[in-house]
């Protein structure tokens, strides 16, 4: 083995600032690199590819998804593990097959991770959905024990979505999708020079952090705000994130005649910057493993609106309010956050409820090291 270091393939990341990327990205920051190595397998091409290998990475190309091609991506992928990895760790938010750990399995790797990331099939049109759910169903029910090493997931509901009744719950982990809190703790500073830039000063601001695709549900939110500008003057959309559906949600603001009230501000690098420019953060998502989104919003301090669809393990902090996604609902509890509240610091509720980075990481480590025991 490279230095003696335990070798790690995350598969896949994508060429987003997504959550999965994001955390996987996240996970090699903060690991410790003089015991683990970590390279990233991807069926995308990445623009952030020289980036993660000037720190030390790989990243490995697969011409197919492996539904599209199965023969293909399984020769390519058994290809890249003859890197020697000790570690296959598999992102997954659905099943579509298991040709990845089943390449996994016939090149003997020691651990094969499948971590369970979402709670339902993320596809925009719903006759490809109701068809991938049902494939899902099906993977689903022939998975189990054999077909894995070692079982993971963001949250109890990810987990039940992903592995169901097939895999016993103590044999699943729970890793918190963690963050460095102190890039989050609230400070006015950084806000009142955040909102000078995007002029919204006296504003108040409602902000957003996802990807513009079917399961972040931005269609209503945008919905929900034109009731809200017009009993607000004040009120400003702040979007930010970019995805398939972006110019769909574009054309719905102009629509409106919204355009000077709704910020598009794509994906940024700072997203902790406009945490804190915002005033409320509204999250009315179909459903989640666990949002880093929303655990984001809360450690900034910020008071949170969000669907009551998702897992409750996501409120972590006072600062959250589960919302069932009807209309009239979401616009009075964004109307009446609008008078302000006093904005605190609440990193110690993040810190206790599990989810500070540098000590779950640790977490993480302790399963890798089992590779080689």
């Amino acid at each position: 083995m490279e230095n003696g270091k335990i070798k790690i393939l995350h598969f896949p990341i994508r060429n987003t600032n997504g959550g999965v990327t994001r955390s996987a990205m996240k996970f090699w920051k903060f690991i410790d690199h003089d015991r683990f190595q970590f390279d990233f397998a991807t069926c995308t091409k990445l623009d952030f590819e020289q980036d993660i290998i000037d720190q030390g990475c790989k990243v490995h190309y697969i011409s197919c998804y492996a539904e599209q091609n199965p023969e293909q991506f399984r020769k390519e992928f058994r290809k890249i593990l003859e890197d020697d990895y000790d570690v296959v760790h598999l992102n997954t938010n659905w099943w579509k097959s298991f040709e990845a750990e089943q390449a996994a399995k016939e090149a003997g790797v020691k651990m094969i991770l499948v971590h369970a990331r979402n709670t339902f099939v993320d596809v925009n049109d719903d006759v490809q959905r109701e068809r991938e759910a049902a494939i899902h169903e099906k993977c689903k029910e022939e998975f189990s024990e054999k077909t894995a090493t070692h079982f993971m997931a963001c949250s109890h509901m990810a987990a039940d979505f992903l592995f169901g009744p097939q895999i016993p719950r103590k044999k699943i982990m729970i890793l918190h999708n963690a963050l460095d809190i102190s890039r989050y703790t609230y400070d006015e500073e950084k806000r009142n020079n955040l909102r000078n830039k995007l002029n919204v000063s006296d504003k108040y601001v409602i902000g957003n952090v996802g990807r513009m695709a079917y399961q972040k549900n931005h269609k209503f939110l945008v919905d929900c705000f034109y009731e809200v500008q017009k009993n607000d003057k004040d009120a400003v959309l702040l979007l930010i994130g970019d995805g398939y559906l972006e110019e769909e949600i574009r054309n719905q603001v102009m629509q409106y005649g919204m355009e000077n009230k709704v910020i598009f501000a794509g994906a940024v690098d700072n997203v902790e910057d406009y945490l804190q420019a915002m005033d409320l953060f509204a999250f009315p998502t179909l459903f989640e493993g666990l949002p880093n989104a929303l655990v984001e919003a809360q450690a900034a301090g910020l008071k949170c609106l969000c669907s009551d669809r998702i897992t409750k393990e996501v409120g972590i902090t006072d600062n959250i309010q589960f919302l069932a996604l009807d209309k009239s609902q979401w616009v009075n509890a964004i109307l009446d956050h609008g008078d302000g509240y006093v904005r605190t610091k609440v990193d110690e509720q993040i810190r206790s409820a599990g989810y500070d980075i540098r000590y779950e990481i640790k977490k993480l480590e302790e399963i890798y090291l089992s590779s080689r025991s």
